[in-house]
């Protein structure tokens, strides 16, 4: 049986009547008859009473199949339906990961938008991940997009771009002398405690202390911390101060304010990460409509 026969039936149960069932199918009476003869057959039940050559009822089981193969058909016009706007790239499932400063940023915000604006049947399934998790993640196939901190060069077989830099500040405890300044100068800052990043998460957060310090300084790593959350912990502990991006001031947690590092400024960048050579038709759309969305602005 195929979804053919289940909607000639479909059309003699509306109709009720042979000849205007064929004319909606645009077969011939004599076809649609023997089409729904073959039927019958198939399934071993008389599904219409014929009172005349052309006007018909539905038996009983005719109206319990019937209420079946309507479901059928419309199940079956979804799946066509879905599969085709799946190649197209308009419904799915993506897996996106991303640093805590891109959220902070407000990019990850705008990109989350613009991939619902472009494809809004594309549901996106964000996870807070470092970055060398989100790259390990990403080659395995269970990430699809990350925002992760911008590296030199992207791995073998990724690609991607940079987002809009951020500049970095000092964050530090208040009760820490150097906070009574509004602006710290990098000869204040060499002989100071800092907390950074464990070693497995620190991609490219070691250029953010070097950056502000004096070129010869080497930076007294007094503790590290598995994430930013944990960061600004030791740092509202007083264990240590850090060199952070600016939007962090949105999730400092009490007793940590944020201080200028004087000279010219420094920044920190994001990149958004994927697969090169991308399958999946949705990852596709997403990355394009967020790669249009920084693009623009």
């Amino acid at each position: 049986m195929e979804i053919r026969h289940l909607r000639y039936f479909a059309a003699v149960a509306a109709e009720l009547h042979f000849a205007r069932a064929a004319e909606r199918l645009n077969i011939t009476p004599p076809t649609l008859s023997q089409q729904i003869k073959w039927l019958e057959s198939h399934l071993g039940v008389t599904l219409f009473i014929r009172n005349t050559k052309k006007k018909v009822e539905l038996t009983f089981a005719g109206q319990q199949f019937h209420k079946r193969a309507l479901t059928l058909i419309e199940n079956f016009e979804q799946a066509e339906r879905f599969v085709r706007e799946a190649a197209r790239g308009e419904v799915g499932e993506i897996r996106l990961g991303y640093v805590v400063s891109a959220a902070t940023s407000g990019d990850l915000k705008k990109a989350i938008k613009a991939a619902h604006a472009t494809s809004p049947n594309v549901l996106v399934h964000i996870q807070r991940m470092e970055t060398l998790p989100q790259i390990k993640a990403i080659s395995a196939g269970s990430l699809d997009i990350g925002f992760m901190r911008r590296m030199y060069t992207f791995p073998a077989g990724f690609a991607g771009f940079s987002l809009p830099a951020q500049r970095l500040r000092l964050f530090i405890h208040c009760d820490h002398p150097l906070a009574a300044q509004k602006r710290i100068t990098a000869a204040a800052l060499v002989k100071q405690k800092f907390v950074g990043y464990e070693l497995d998460a620190e991609v490219g957060f070691w250029r953010n202390i070097t950056a502000v310090l004096s070129p010869a300084a080497v930076p007294q790593i007094v503790q590290r911390a598995p994430d930013a959350i944990s960061l600004l912990t030791l740092i509202s502990a007083n264990i240590g101060m850090s060199v952070l991006p600016e939007s962090f001031k949105a999730i400092i947690p009490p007793g940590v304010v944020m201080r200028e590092i004087d000279g010219p400024t420094k920044y920190s960048q994001n990149a958004v990460v994927h697969r090169m050579n991308e399958e999946s038709p949705a990852v596709r759309a997403v990355v394009k409509s967020i790669q249009s969305a920084f693009a623009s602005s």
